[in-house]
């Protein structure tokens, strides 16, 4: 029982740990990012970053964000600005693996 408790609160500092940047400040450090993204969400400590833009990225815009973030962040999900909290994800790139959760795909960006 008492492990079952400590992965809950392990679970809690995870998710406290990810805090919400203002648009401002995480789009002056963000400014290689693709036109019509902004920052929805990231990770103080690099984990995870959230995108959100208008349309669906085309797949030379995944590329760019993979190599332009990859280094930055270990996961970049991406959403739409109508539908941007966690969960609504429509595709996330790990690890130069692009997992395309509307088409139940994974794919490789090498």
């Amino acid at each position: 029982m008492a492990l079952s408790l400590a992965a809950c609160g392990k679970t809690t500092d995870t998710a406290t740990s990810a805090s919400t940047f203002t648009m401002s400040a995480a789009h002056s450090n963000h400014s290689s990012l693709p036109a019509g993204f902004t920052v929805v969400e990231q990770s103080s400590d690099g984990y995870f970053i959230r995108l959100a833009s208008a349309e669906r990225a085309s797949s030379g815009t995944i590329r760019e964000l993979a190599d332009s973030l990859s280094g930055s962040f270990d996961r970049v999900d991406l959403c739409l600005d109508v539908a941007h909290e966690r969960g609504d994800e429509y595709l996330a790139i790990i690890d130069d693996k692009v997992y395309d959760y509307e088409n139940n795909r994974i794919y490789s960006l090498k």
